[in-house]
């Protein structure tokens, strides 16, 4: 059955477009950042300065080891030593600091301030899902009342 696309249809993926993307964001400030962040602060620019997570004082978690997967995003500024006895190791070359602190770095971001973002849009969507429908309609009045029907395109 083909549904078509309503006014509530298109509010709705937008609303769902910008969640994924403020939850895009925070993950890139929250985890990657932190990580990015912390390889600058210790000034891992060398195979020779390489440092290792638990170095940084971070925690190895799954979303930050998915991201130092060898063909992952983020292996475009962060790079471990060839040396095998130092697998595990990261540092970023000197010519990839600015960009990668450019893109990761910046103002901190905290799960409080992702969530009062979420909680703010959802209610501005929720506004505009009650409120656009009957500006819409009102509109259209309007446009009916100023434009006889007879009169356009016959």
């Amino acid at each position: 059955m083909l549904q078509s696309i309503t006014l509530d249809n298109i509010m709705q993926g937008l609303f769902l477009g910008t969640i994924f993307a403020v939850l895009t964001v925070a993950y890139n400030k929250i985890i990657i950042g932190r990580f990015v962040k912390a390889l600058i602060k210790a000034e891992a620019v060398h195979p020779g300065f390489a440092k290792s997570i638990e170095q940084l004082n971070m925690k190895k978690i799954f979303p930050l080891t998915f991201a130092l997967r060898r063909k992952g995003m983020l292996r475009k500024f962060v790079f471990e030593p060839e040396d095998d006895d130092k697998k595990g190791y990261f540092y970023i070359p000197e010519d990839k600091l600015y960009r990668a602190g450019r893109i990761y770095g910046g103002k901190d971001v905290d799960i409080l301030m992702v969530a009062a973002i979420i909680i703010i849009l959802f209610i501005f969507f929720a506004l505009a899902l009650m409120y656009v429908p009957v500006l819409v309609d009102q509109v259209t009045n309007i446009a009916k009342n100023i434009i006889p029907e007879s009169g356009v395109g016959k």
